[in-house]
């Protein structure tokens, strides 16, 4: 009985120091959301200051503009129109002055006996400055000329105020988060959601960095586009492996709106090897880029190059793209297997083969259905899908047209799935990790250069 009560107190305690692991691990999840909260309210604060102190500089510098602005019209205003009556002003007293001559001209002659002085009088009424005294200047009226009017608008005030007293907005979250993110063979399928639900958003952008960013100032990381567009979802291809990625994403509602504030932002990485060749002792295919690329070397017996191993999986997509192409020959083209032993001809059990004049090969057996033939510039996708009663859907697409069809072929039971459990469902193997596949190519003629994706 003692001995049960001391294992008793040795399993509360083992359940008392996982309780406090547990609790430990909440209370650091807890302290990284305050700093998430409290970071982000102290950056919130800077860039609201910034911005109104960068407005109210504007508006100033705006203000001071206009009205220097409108005070040099005021004075082009005024010496324009002021320039024909100083001129009319000038004429005027000139013709004063004149007068001013004539009359102390008369006043002489009036003076000195002008009865005998007929002649300066001929003389004087000859004067021009005489014959001038009846042209008197015309000047315009009032209304001709100008006289200065302010238009002002007296609900400036009340707009400017009402415009800054709507200016921001400010959101506990962005409109836009990322939901989730799946690893790939060499990339990342992102998923987000709108967390607003009033929101109207049509377009979403969604952008990557090299590193883990999540804690750290953004400006440190240099992001790049990954995806504009409509969906939902985007996969980023072409990622080291086992590297972390900073990923974010926002959206607008139409093309001339803003963009809306950036998503929370999320860390990701993928340890799934991106699809490639498999080295080839015969030497009969050259591989670069990582062993993405395959370019046949050498004439003569056909060589097989399959994946590097069986990578292609349940739900995921696997390109293979014709880079350049030669010759074709009779039994060259494309497949998926569940094995990698052929090595000069592809064989007829569990394998389909897309030959290069567009034949569907499943298991050796023609399919009805064909694709466009494969040469340079022809991408053909192959997905697959695991069913419950065993057999695997797959799908084959090149350009506009797709041949979907079921496919028979051993696929491992679950590893702990009862009898009554579906498959890929509940406790066992999932899905994905049952249903591996190689992919493998055949060419006899060289130049033709494949990539894989």
């Amino acid at each position: 009985m003692t001995a049960e009560l001391i294992q008793s107190v040795v399993e509360i305690m083992d359940s008392a120091h996982n309780y406090r692991y547990e609790l430990a691990e909440v209370n650091d999840e807890l302290k990284y959301l305050q700093d998430q909260i409290n970071v982000s309210s102290d950056a919130a604060h800077k860039q609201v200051e910034t911005h109104f102190a960068r407005l109210k500089n504007a508006v100033v510098s705006a203000l001071d503009q206009r009205l220097a602005d409108l005070k040099n019209d005021i004075e082009n205003i005024r010496i324009d129109a002021l320039k024909p009556l100083e001129e009319c002003q000038a004429l005027v007293n000139e013709n004063l002055g004149s007068a001013a001559v004539v009359m102390d001209e008369g006043a002489s002659i009036l003076a000195d006996n002008p009865e005998a002085n007929c002649e300066k009088i001929v003389k004087f009424k000859e004067n021009p400055k005489t014959k001038a005294l009846s042209s008197v200047p015309a000047i315009p009226t009032p209304s001709e000329v100008a006289c200065v009017n302010v238009v002002l608008s007296h609900d400036i005030e009340k707009y400017i105020e009402s415009t800054v007293l709507s200016e921001g907005r400010i959101l506990a979250r962005a409109p836009v988060q990322i939901s989730e993110v799946i690893e790939k063979p060499g990339g990342l399928l992102v998923n987000w959601s709108e967390i607003d639900e009033e929101s109207d958003i049509t377009e979403f952008w969604l952008q990557y960095a090299s590193g883990n960013h999540k804690s750290s100032d953004s400006a440190n990381a240099v992001y790049h586009t990954a995806y504009v567009g409509t969906s939902g979802c985007y996969l980023i291809k072409h990622l080291r492996t086992n590297s972390p990625y900073t990923l974010r994403v926002c959206g607008r509602g139409e093309s001339d709106t803003p963009w809306s504030a950036w998503s929370i932002p999320k860390v990701a990485s993928t340890a799934i090897e991106h699809y490639k060749w498999s080295p080839s002792e015969s030497k009969a295919y050259c591989l670069s880029n990582e062993d993405k690329v395959a370019t046949r070397t050498a004439e003569g017996v056909s060589h097989v190059l399959y994946s590097s191993e069986a990578s292609f999986k349940q739900d995921n997509t696997l390109t293979i793209k014709i880079l350049d192409d030669a010759d074709k020959s009779p039994g060259d083209g494309l497949c998926i297997s569940t094995k990698n032993s052929d090595v000069e001809f592809f064989g007829q059990e569990e394998i389909i083969f897309v030959n290069l004049y567009g034949s569907v090969y499943v298991n050796g057996q023609e399919m009805t259905m064909k694709l466009p033939e494969i040469r340079k510039g022809s991408i053909v996708a192959f997905q697959a899908e695991l069913l419950p009663n065993g057999k695997v859907r797959v799908s084959v697409q090149h350009e506009d047209k797709e041949l979907t069809f079921d496919w028979k072929i051993e696929v491992p039971p679950p590893s702990s799935a009862g009898p009554s459990m579906l498959l890929g469902m509940g406790a066992g193997e999932p899905a994905e990790d049952r249903l591996a596949l190689y992919f493998g190519i055949k060419f006899s003629q060289e130049e033709w250069k494949i990539a894989v994706d």
